[in-house]
C-alpha cells in the first residue's frame, strides 16, 4: 500500500519529532544519573588460600561443615579427580566410591558415598553432596557382602525394569564398596 507524498512528509515529521523528543529525555536522565563510565577497577585478589573448606552434607547428617583441609580425592562420574585450594569452580556427579579427605600431611579420612554430587566453589569452598556417606572403618565386610549377594539375587530376580534398575544400582554400590574394602 502507498502513502501519498503528504501523508510521508506528516509521519516523517512526527517520527522525527517524537525521535528527537526520546533523545532530550534520554540525555536529561544521564544528566541526572551521572556520566557513563567504566566499571570500577576489580578488587584485589589475595591469593589463592591455603586451606580448602569442606562441607561433607548426607541427608541425615553433615559430616563437615566448614572444615578446613588440605585436599579431597572425590570419585566424579568421569573418573577419580582431587581438589585443592583455588580449584577451578566444578560440579561433577559422584559416582560410588571413597572420598579421601586430607586434614594435613598424614592425616586423612576416608568415606563411602553411594552417590551424589560435588560443587567445587572459586573461594575454594567444596560441597559434598551424598546421598550415603559413611566412614570406611564403619562398612562391615561381612554385611557388605551379603547385601552384594543379595542384591546380585534381586537382579537376577527383576522382571520389571524399574526393579532391574533399582536392584543393578545397589549391585554398583556394593561392588564399589567391595572394592573399597579391598583396597584398604
Amino acid at each position: 500500500f502507498f502513502f501519498s507524498s503528504a501523508i510521508a512528509k506528516m509521519l516523517a515529521r512526527s517520527v522525527g519529532s517524537m525521535a528527537r523528543q526520546a533523545a532530550v529525555r534520554a540525555s536529561a536522565r544521564m544528566a541526572v544519573a551521572g556520566r557513563r563510565s567504566f566499571a570500577d577497577e576489580a578488587p584485589k585478589s589475595q591469593g589463592i588460600p591455603t586451606k580448602l573448606t569442606l562441607n561433607l552434607l548426607a541427608p541425615h547428617q553433615a559430616i563437615f561443615t566448614k572444615k578446613e583441609v588440605d585436599q579431597v580425592i572425590i570419585p566424579g562420574a568421569d573418573g577419580m579427580f582431587g581438589v585443592l585450594p583455588g580449584h577451578v569452580p566444578t560440579i561433577s556427579e559422584l559416582k560410588p566410591g571413597v572420598v579421601e579427605v586430607t586434614h594435613a600431611v598424614g592425616e586423612v579420612e576416608r568415606f563411602f558415598v553411594s552417590s551424589g554430587f560435588v560443587f567445587a566453589h572459586a573461594d575454594s569452598t567444596l560441597d559434598i553432596c551424598g546421598i550415603e556417606v559413611v566412614k570406611m572403618e564403619d562398612l562391615d565386610p561381612s554385611l557388605v557382602s551379603s547385601g552384594k549377594a543379595e542384591a546380585e539375587a534381586a537382579l537376577g530376580r527383576a522382571t520389571e525394569e524399574v526393579e532391574k534398575a533399582k536392584a543393578q544400582i545397589a549391585v554398583e554400590v556394593y561392588t564399589a564398596m567391595t572394592e573399597a574394602l579391598n583396597a584398604k
